[in-house]
């Protein structure tokens, strides 16, 4: 059920550029919103696994549009000298959703059932819904934009297979047959897309942004850091429930002081990637995450438990410096019309780094298990490969712009019309 969710949201993803340019911002996002309430709603009512699946798969395809939206509109909005500040409002909430979501849904589980899971989410999504009605302003639609068709039968597919794919890598010979062949359907449609001829209908996602020093720098990062970070969301809960014990809820609580620095340092580096030049913050933030996973290597069974929090805290903070420079110099350059499509490259980028980072561990985790007698000794390896991952993103962050962005486009906080 989770995978079918994680694979439409994948899915989708592409083809959320072409309903903004085809449709207008608003439009898109509104539509996005009914369809997520839409599934949940139905999930609630499922009567069988088969129709929860399916219901779902519905949901994802509603939520996997909002995070591109949200970035999209906010971006758009806010203009290139505040681009670091409206992306910092989009990164708290993510960052605090993954900590506080299965505290709370393992609450509601718990004294309400199941289906109240889903039926939270209604009352959020009207409300959603309403404020988009009232506060996001129509804005400018290409009646005559197609959707390129052969595109999107190559891009959509070929993600969900690859995620999946590695998803179930060491799971038999199927995962890598379905890896490969997910990039190979990749690798069609990145020919399908440089080979765009005019008159024809744009690439759902244009390759040509990679010529853009600093989109092709930040697409790289956004690779690398989905590696790193959710390449440890799911190291660390698995450390604390086989190496010390813990049960799922407080493995969940125990993971939370990452969450909690990444939330804070956003707060303070939004607002800096526009005063001064993404490199510096980035850099700095890589340095430090990576330093701060140094205690992970040594964490045994009897480990302070503070210590690892604190850790855990400061490579937040580090992970969350960085974050938001980064994707703020992806932007850099780009015109408006242009940021749908732009947004929609950097999430799939994030996506295919979150799954091989996650692929990737789990097989040096698996292999150190394989021939150990304790488990400990096994993440402790795993947590060393995190740890290097993450410093060897510093070497293409050198390569970011130094200086502040200027914004020479419009006024600050003018919305594209």
């Amino acid at each position: 059920m989770a995978t079918a969710y994680l694979l439409a949201m994948t899915a989708v993803i592409p083809v959320t550029g072409w309903l903004v340019d085809r449709h207008g911002q608003r439009a898109a996002w509104i539509g996005a919103l009914a369809l997520f309430g839409a599934g949940s709603a139905l999930c609630a009512t499922a009567w069988s696994v088969e129709s929860l699946v399916a219901f779902r798969v519905l949901t994802g395809l509603g939520g996997g549009m909002v995070l591109p939206l949200t970035m999209t509109i906010l971006v758009r909005a806010a203009g290139p000298g505040r681009t670091g500040r409206a992306l910092a409002l989009v990164s708290v909430p993510g960052q605090l959703a993954p900590v506080l979501g299965p505290v709370l849904g393992g609450l509601v589980l718990d004294s309400l059932g199941w289906r109240w899971v889903f039926l939270a989410t209604l009352p959020l999504t009207a409300a959603a819904l309403a404020l988009a009605v009232r506060g996001i302003p129509r804005d400018e639609q290409r009646e005559g934009e197609r959707l390129d068709l052969v595109g999107l039968a190559l891009l959509s597919p070929g993600l969900a297979v690859l995620l999946y794919g590695l998803s179930v890598l060491g799971g038999g010979p199927h995962g890598p047959l379905l890896a490969a062949a997910g990039a190979l359907l990749l690798a069609g449609f990145a020919v399908h897309a440089l080979r765009h001829r005019p008159g024809g209908p744009p690439p759902v996602i244009d390759l040509r942004l990679l010529a853009e020093g600093p989109f092709r720098i930040g697409a790289l990062l956004m690779f690398v850091f989905g590696l790193c970070v959710w390449g440890g969301m799911f190291l660390l809960p698995l450390f604390y429930q086989q190496v010390t014990g813990a049960d799922a809820l407080a493995a969940g609580v125990l993971v939370a002081p990452m969450g909690a620095g990444v939330a804070v340092a956003v707060l303070f580096a939004g607002p800096a990637a526009d005063r001064t030049g993404p490199r510096v913050l980035v850099v700095g933030g890589l340095a430090l995450a990576a330093l701060a996973t140094v205690p992970l290597g040594f964490a045994t069974a009897d480990a302070s438990g503070a210590l690892l929090g604190a850790s855990l805290f400061v490579r937040g903070l580090g992970l969350g410096t960085a974050s938001v420079p980064m994707l703020a110099a992806a932007y850099r350059g780009i015109v408006p019309d242009r940021v749908p499509r732009a947004t929609s490259a950097l999430n799939v980028m994030q996506r295919i780094g979150a799954a091989a980072g996650t692929a990737g561990l789990a097989f040096v985790l698996a292999t150190a298990l394989a021939g150990a007698d304790r488990p400990a000794p096994a993440f402790q390896a795993a947590f060393w490969w995190m740890a290097a991952l993450t410093a060897v993103a510093v070497v293409p962050a050198m390569f970011l712009p130094a200086a502040p962005p200027r914004d020479t486009a419009r006024s600050p906080g003018k919305a594209v019309r």
